[in-house]
């Protein structure tokens, strides 16, 4: 599929959206000016940081056997 072709499939769909959320979204990504790779990259987490999040939030689910 060639870029112009791409693009009017995008419009199409942005048209047909309902949803405040999603457009917000689409926003939000359109309104970004620059992406700071170093800063994001320092405000990040590890691996095992992640690891034990999600763990942490499992565990702390309420499971019935």
């Amino acid at each position: 599929m060639n870029l112009a072709s791409e693009k009017s499939e995008i419009i199409k769909w942005i048209n047909s959206l309902e949803s405040p959320t999603v457009i917000e979204e689409i926003n939000k990504i359109r309104n970004k000016k620059t992406f700071d790779f170093e800063k994001e990259w320092q405000e990040g987490i590890t691996i095992s940081e992640a690891r034990k999040k999600s763990s942490d939030f499992i565990k702390s689910l309420s499971w019935k056997k």
